[in-house]
């Protein structure tokens, strides 16, 4: 947040965050590293991991994938899903998602013209 806030200003349409506003986001920054409600995971080769963005915090430590030389030997997929009873998104993300409503095609990446691809093998 510190970050951001040095990063935009308001001449960048950004406000200023108030004290409240401050301390609420130094509480929920406390409250997410706190071993004892958040769970540190490994992935291992093979594993899933399902999260729901709009319900749960998530983040990744830094990745190193080796000297850099050759293919990367990770490979991590991302699927958009939206399943038939989904919750409608607010309208707060009417401008990155376009249709709100449940079962609409929403979020993901599409190219027009594009035919849509998923490498199941590193490097293919």
């Amino acid at each position: 947040i510190d970050a951001e806030q040095a990063r935009f200003t308001e001449d960048d349409g950004v406000p200023r965050l108030t004290p409240t506003q401050i301390d609420a986001l130094d509480a929920l920054d406390a409250t997410c590293d706190d071993p004892s409600v958040r769970l540190d995971m490994r992935l291992e080769p093979g594993d899933v991991q399902w999260l729901h963005n709009h319900t749960t915090f998530h983040a990744r430590r830094a990745y190193d994938d080796g000297d850099g030389e050759g293919p990367s030997k990770r490979h991590l997929l991302r699927l958009w899903i939206t399943p038939p009873d989904a919750r409608a998104l607010p309208g707060a993300f009417a401008e990155r998602f376009g249709d709100l409503r449940v079962g609409a095609g929403r979020g993901g990446i599409r190219v027009e013209g594009q035919t849509p691809f998923c490498a199941l093998e590193p490097g293919a």
